[in-house]
């Protein structure tokens, strides 16, 4: 009898989309805004937001709906590796807090190419699954990949149609 094996599906562009505007109206909320200003500020509804992201918007006692510091949703974000952009799938919103401050170490560097902000990251990197991922700091390489249009800022998400 053949097993039966997993088959691993792309997530449907709609749903893609409708998460990632979830995600950004959470990010909103934990700089203080409310949900339903959240939810518009991302172009999504309130319902959506709790929809996608159950366990990191909750209900205070004064009947609020506040987000969570953290959480442990799965996120699918580009990243730069030594061999150009990449695409990772990382669990938690620290992480990726983390790599939206490098990117934006990043950006910052290649507009003024000051290195200050850059080393905080210097010899750090950080874990997705079972593979380790460095944080390029090298001001060398980062301006070849900016060069040859490797580093892009349009969005931190990767979306998979």
């Amino acid at each position: 009898m053949p097993r039966s094996r997993r088959i691993e599906r792309l997530p449907n562009r709609p749903k893609a989309l409708a998460r990632e505007r979830a995600l950004s109206a959470l990010s909103r909320m934990r700089g203080g805004m409310s949900l339903r200003a959240a939810a518009r500020d991302a172009f999504t509804t309130p319902e959506t937001v709790r929809r996608y992201l159950p366990a990191a918007v909750k209900r205070a006692a004064s009947g609020r709906y506040v987000a969570t510091t953290s959480d442990q949703y799965v996120r699918t974000l580009r990243f730069l590796n030594a061999r150009g952009m990449d695409v990772v799938t990382v669990r938690g919103s620290r992480t990726a807090s983390r790599i939206a401050e490098y990117w934006n170490a990043v950006d910052h560097f290649l507009k003024t190419g000051s290195t200050q902000r850059l080393w905080k990251f210097r010899g750090q990197s950080f874990q997705a699954g079972k593979i380790k991922h460095p944080f390029i700091t090298s001001p060398e390489v980062l301006k070849q990949f900016g060069h040859q249009g490797e580093v892009q800022f349009e969005d931190l998400y990767a979306l998979h149609a």
